[in-house]
């Protein structure tokens, strides 16, 4: 079954986001478990970077979900002046 761009981008969305959050729980979780300042730097700095991979998924998502939308307007539009 081949896929398209805008079905191929919904899915590397959910297949990153699922092994991403269960890293950022890990994260946390480590977190939760040590007081000592460096660790808590380094597990905060990975955090920041897991969230920011998040972040730039859920606007590769928009994007997908924004170009889909035009997509059926564009059709809609042509199908009523037809």
């Amino acid at each position: 079954m081949a896929l398209t761009k805008l079905e191929l981008i919904g899915e590397l969305k959910h297949e990153i986001n699922s092994p991403l959050a269960a890293i950022r729980n890990a994260l946390y979780l480590a977190g939760t478990r040590s007081d000592a300042p460096d660790l808590q730097r380094y597990l905060r700095l990975a955090d920041d970077e897991a969230a920011r991979i998040s972040a730039i998924l859920k606007n590769a998502n928009q994007i997908n979900e924004n170009k889909r939308l035009q997509t059926l307007d564009c059709r809609a539009n042509a199908a009523s002046a037809a």
